[in-house]
């Protein structure tokens, strides 16, 4: 699109000297090579309190004119002063909407007026309920530019105007930078840890040499090699045959015995390396053939492991170092808020870990109250929710801070040490202000998260935020990427093998990612074709013979659940500790084995099930409620063991803040014990911990226990040394994971089973290879399996993951054959591949470019692959159904296309049928069958019905509901009576004249016209000469057949939406028309009157708008006159703003609204932090 509307989405109302109201700034901007030719710009604004969205709108000026003006540069909308004569409203929610319509430029510069195009953008207008307003973005800066000659006064030079901005801490500091940032942050905030991957285009690396990444793993790992003791470097070959291959390596180098070999490979010198590994391969020429073939296989290994590096710099992608203490690219989200400024600032890290304990240990009365406000472990898990705002006092100041607060406040800290790390290396970076942030999140968050996200950023200055990658896409994305290593030419070759052929050049396979992480699970099901595009004529010189490849992901389903992860493992073991520790205890003071006066009297407080018939503790019994598989099963005897161990060892802080030290402390103890455990026994060896774990389990001591009884000064003597001590053992801790990891998997197999694509056998292809034909509706067909399995998230580290994915893909009708080299699971990498993933694909789907420009390249043997990444916003990801009595009704499915139905849209939509409306809309996201559907958000019907004035069944039966849905899942609603809604024809749309054309052709239709008494009088066709060039007499489609369509003429209206009074006419819309022709891009239509055989050429229509954004589906319109159109996308509704009531007093209007989403639905029970555990 040429041209572009500069708007905030989001912009916060506020007052200046004293009445003069602040808005936003709007500029236009021509983009690309074309200029663009103004004839209308329209500011509307609609919204609550009317008398001020109506003295808003009259401070932007309206401009139309039958002569258009060229705009070539940047330029701001003048705006008229709004001085308010009254104090400006606690609660205002209005939208500001700037039409743009336009013309593009010709060859010679002259505007195309046969081709009108529009742009369009909005704000949302509110105003801060509380006395502190958060912070406006920051205003775009561009250069001033010179006046045009046509320009109109509606048009301001931008730099002059005085911008009054709320500058940051960091702006305040004199460290404001000028200009934008080149290229874009990609943020993880993960529930754990956090990840920050910048994309900077300044230094470009040409591949003459290994990724500098590559090289420092094969530096490392044949350095490691090479050092370590004969019987560990190549087991099973002689020691002496290795002593002589060292000594033959180290005269071959020419280094000194005194010299270290480790330290030749450990160099700067990419030559030497290169060398090296030259005299590695020709010493290895002279071993025997038995050490020989050892050797190879090691290194191959080596070479393996180095070449999957993904080569990061190549790629211009920087991993953060957020953590410059440890040099670190994570760090801990554990946050602490050190300043209730807007936005907040705040502290993540160690250090916010740190003060907390620090914090904790000083105490006071009131300082667990404070410590809950300051301190935020796992701010990630507050995503979506609905809760009060917490109290916070920080330096004497009291505050009320809202999870939109706390969670702009850690993403703001993140960019700020992105900065920070821009700053440590200076000249390094290119210079200039983020503005483009891309921001990922869970696969399961409804999409009121993501709008929420977008709107904290645009209120940060981040201006564009992408948010259409969720964490298991971005993890795909990145390991698909490092499947490719640093050579593409190697790369895709080893990639198509592993593929199976899917037609004529093209390889496909399935991969699903299994994420489980610190807080939240996510999965993605993803179909990758591989093919083949020749961009060459016949003919062409093609050179060394490069190919172009383009891989297109196709997102088939995504699932995940926002409380299934590391965390509830730890949460499990916190329990599991606090009852065993409760149990220890009340038996040794049973047996006597120790001296508390609390604890002697908490049996009279217990449960019966816990004591004997002489009201003492029965050892154990405590214990054994928790310790087994799925304890909660057994709803009362858990809570009541629960109770129980409260009473010994009080950790649920919510209301008692005293135990907040407690809980602190032996969650420590629980995250200490899952890591110690977790481990594989290989790694557990000589392993010791300041708790005194051993391999036989994680104990705790009297020490340990004696501390924490002590924060709630509760004392007690012991009469038997080592009495009391608790141990979870290795058994125990299976109990606990196995239900964790069985869940996830049970996610993972149920969207296999309902999201990959069925497919019959089909013959062989001309090369004699197999091939699968998709057939998703016969019942016979069979899955495709999973071909590629990764796995993601530190909690995939426990080897209890790989026991049960292996148990679970080795039954007879599992979808994926077990093949441990087809499952990728790579640790170093478990928390980077996120951000990394995302910032990736946002570089593919910025920087793509027409296989045609590749052609240089090929000609000189280089291959070359596209990776579609947009694709994957082409299909939903799950199904969406209606509730009603008894069963549901699907209203979209998985896996159903999108498009764009609009010139103007952003995002790809598809639409419902209208259907009957209910009193309650609830609507249901439904990931695969089986899985306990969500409920995705609702709409109050009965509300609608009673501003109607229409009784319950006077509603259902007159109006009816249509649904729409965009890629990022977000729903609208559009309510019309009885479902006929009238269209708005645009005023300029590309059309041809019928009676005209078929005057000229002596088909008189003067009389009666093309459409007569609802009839329409013959055929109309297209691809007619293209049926007729390939002597076939039925490959034309018929966009409109000739017959009766009395009960079908749909009704339109020409002219603008807001027009009340607009003109009217009936005619018909098209099914989605085929593909247009390749030559020169044009439908030519043809005519052919009733029980006649000849074609008579109408004339030709080109594609309407140019290029969209997504995928589009075109549409004809014949309207009653005569005059035929095609339109990009669906032909519009007419549509009213304003309230319902206006609306439906106009025949044929559309009302719009918004779905009101759904809040997560989170499970307290699954809340670590929620001070009830």
């Amino acid at each position: 699109m040429p041209l572009e509307i500069r708007l905030v989405p989001r912009f916060q109302l506020r007052t200046v000297d004293n009445n003069s109201l602040l808005l936003p700034a709007i500029e236009i901007a021509p983009t690309g090579s074309n200029v663009p030719h103004i004839y209308s710009i329209v500011c509307s604004v609609a919204g609550t309190p009317p008398y001020l969205a109506a003295q808003i709108q009259s401070a932007y000026p309206e401009f139309k004119s039958d002569q258009s003006f060229k705009v070539s540069a940047v330029q701001r909308l003048r705006q008229n002063p709004c001085n308010l004569d009254r104090p400006l409203p606690p609660s205002v929610n209005c939208t500001v909407e700037v039409k743009v319509e336009y013309f593009d430029s010709d060859a010679k510069g002259e505007p195309l007026q046969d081709k009108p195009k529009t742009a369009i953008a909005s704000c949302l207008l509110f105003s801060a309920s509380v006395s502190e307003p958060a912070p406006e973005p920051v205003q775009p800066k561009t250069p001033a530019q010179p006046k045009t000659p046509m320009q109109p006064d509606i048009l301001v030079q931008e730099t002059k105007q005085k911008t009054i901005l709320q500058e940051s801490e960091q702006l305040e500091k004199g460290k404001e930078l000028e200009g934008s940032f080149p290229g874009w942050l990609a943020l993880d905030f993960g529930t754990s840890n956090s990840t920050v991957t910048l994309f900077d285009p300044k230094v470009v690396f040409p591949p003459d040499s290994l990724p500098r990444e590559q090289e420092q793993r094969l530096r490392r790992e044949l350095a490691q090699w090479l050092e370590r003791p004969p019987t560990k470097a190549l087991p099973g070959t002689n020691a002496s045959e290795w002593s002589v291959f060292i000594g033959d390596l180290y005269k071959n180098l020419g280094l000194k015995k005194s010299e270290k070999l480790t330290d030749f490979f450990l160099g700067e010198s990419s030559a030497n390396l290169l060398e090296a590994i030259c005299q590695i391969e020709l010493c290895l020429g002279t071993r025997t053939e038995t050490f020989r073939r050892a050797a190879s296989q090691k290194l191959n290994r080596i070479y393996h492991s180095a070449f999957r590096v993904p080569p990061m710099e190549w790629q211009n992608l920087i991993a953060v170092e957020l953590d410059s203490s440890r040099r670190a690219t994570e760090i801990p989200s554990e946050l602490e808020i050190v300043n209730l400024n807007s936005p907040l600032k705040v502290k993540m890290g160690g250090l916010a870990n740190q003060h907390r304990k620090e914090a904790i240990a000083q105490g006071s009365s009131n300082s667990g109250n404070q410590i809950k406000g300051k301190f935020h472990h796992s701010p990630k898990r507050y995503f979506g929710q609905e809760r009060p705002p917490f109290e916070v006092t920080i330096d004497g100041k009291n505050g009320r801070v809202t999870v939109n607060d706390l969670l702009q406040g850690a993403w703001a800290h993140l960019i700020e040490l992105t900065e920070k790390f821009r700053e440590r290396n200076p000249g390094k970076f290119s210079d200039g202000r983020f503005n483009t942030a891309v921001v990922t999140y869970p696969a399961i968050a409804p999409p009121g998260v993501r709008s929420e996200i977008e709107e904290l950023f645009v209120s940060l200055g981040i201006s564009d935020v992408q948010n259409a990658y969720d964490e298991a896409v971005s993890v795909a994305i990145f390991f698909l990427w490092r499947e490719f290593g640093g050579d593409l030419n190697i790369g895709i070759e080893s990639f198509k093998t592993r593929c199976r052929p899917s037609g004529d050049s093209k390889w496909s396979q399935n991969l699903l990612v299994l994420d489980i992480g610190g807080g939240t699970t996510d999965l993605a099901l993803i179909s990758l074709t591989l093919e083949e595009i020749d961009p060459f004529e016949d003919g062409e010189d093609r050179g060394a013979g490069g190919r172009y490849y383009k891989l297109v992901p196709k997102l088939l389903g995504s699932s995940g659940h926002l409380q299934l992860g590391g965390e509830l493992i730890t949460l499990r073991i916190f329990l599991l500790l606090k009852v065993a520790i409760a149990d220890a205890l009340l038996t040794a003071a049973t047996e006597k084995k120790l001296q508390s006066d609390r604890l002697e009297t908490i049996p009279s407080e217990l449960q019966e099930r816990f004591l004997d018939k002489n009201d003492k503790y029965i050892s154990g019994s405590l214990l054994k409620c928790l310790d087994r598989e799925n304890p909660e099963t057994d709803t009362v005897a858990y809570k009541d063991a629960l109770d129980a161990a409260e009473k010994v060892l009080p950790t649920r802080w919510a209301n008692s803040p005293a135990s907040l030290q407690t809980f602190y402390a032996l969650w420590e103890y629980a995250e200490e014990a899952k890591l110690k455990l977790g481990r594989e026994s290989s790694s557990n060896s000589g392993s010791s911990s300041r708790s005194g774990a051993s391999d036989r389990g994680f104990r705790l001591g009297e020490a340990e226990i004696s501390e924490l009884l002590a924060h709630n000064n509760v004392t007690f003597q012991t009469k038997d040394s080592g009495s009391p001590n608790v141990t979870i053992s290795r058994e125990q801790f299976e109990r606990i994971v196995t239900p964790v990891i069985k869940e996830a998997i049970g996610i993972a197999s149920g969207l296999m089973a309902s999201r990959l694509p069925k497919v019959a056998p089909n013959s062989a292809n001309n090369n004699g290879q197999n091939q699968t034909k998709s057939d998703p509706k016969n019942s016979e067909a069979k899955r495709q399996p999973i071909d590629w399995l990764i796995l993601s998230g530190k909690t995939c580290n426990f080897p209890q993951v790989q026991r049960e994915l292996y148990e679970e893909f080795s039954k007879p009708d599992s979808k994926f054959v077990w093949n441990p080299e087809r499952i990728t699971f790579v640790l170093e990498y478990t928390k980077l591949a996120t951000s990394a993933g995302a910032c990736y694909a946002e570089k593919l789907r910025r920087l793509i470019f027409d296989p045609k420009e590749s052609k240089t390249l090929l000609r000189k043997g280089a291959n070359q692959l596209q990776i579609d990444v947009k694709n994957l916003f082409y299909f939903l990801p799950c199904s969406f159904t209606l509730a009603g009595i008894g069963e549901t009704q699907t209203i979209f499915e998985a896996g159903q296309e999108l498009y764009q139905l609009q010139p103007e849209d952003k995002v790809a939509k598809v639409r419902s049928d209208w259907k009957g409306t209910q009193l309650t809309v609830a609507i249901y996201r439904k990931d695969f069958e089986g899985m306990t559907p969500q409920l995705w958000g609702s709409y109050d019907g009965q509300d609608l019905a009673k501003r109607l004035n229409l009784k319950d069944e006077e509603f259902r039966e007159q109006i009816k509901v249509q649904f729409e849905i965009d890629h990022k899942l977000r729903f609208k609603l559009m309510f019309c009576q009885q479902g006929k809604p009238h269209y708005l024809i645009p005023a300029k749309v590309p059309s041809l004249d019928l009676k005209q054309a078929l005057s000229k052709a002596s088909l008189n239709l003067e009389a009666q016209g093309v459409i007569s008494n609802g009839k329409l009088l013959g055929d109309i066709a297209v691809h007619v000469i293209e049926s007729a060039t390939v002597h076939k007499s039925d490959t034309h489609t018929v966009v409109f057949a000739g017959g009766d369509y009395s009960e079908e003429l749909k009704v339109f209206r020409y002219g603008r939406t807001e027009d009340p009074e607009t003109e009217q006419g009936t005619g018909l819309i098209s099914e989605p028309l085929p593909e247009f022709p390749g030559q020169n891009g044009n439908q030519t239509f043809y005519f052919r009157p009733t029980n006649a055989q000849e074609w008579t050429r109408i004339g030709e229509l080109g594609r309407p708008g140019g290029k969209t954004e997504f995928p589009c589906q075109y549409r004809a319109s014949l309207d009653d006159k005569g005059i035929l159109r095609i339109h990009a996308g669906e032909v519009p509704y007419w549509m009213r703003s304003g309230n319902p009531e206006e609306v439906f007093k106009q025949e044929g209007c559309v009302f719009q609204t918004e779905l009101e989403l759904q809040k997560n639905d989170m499970d307290e029970k699954r809340n670590p932090f929620s001070g009830k555990h």
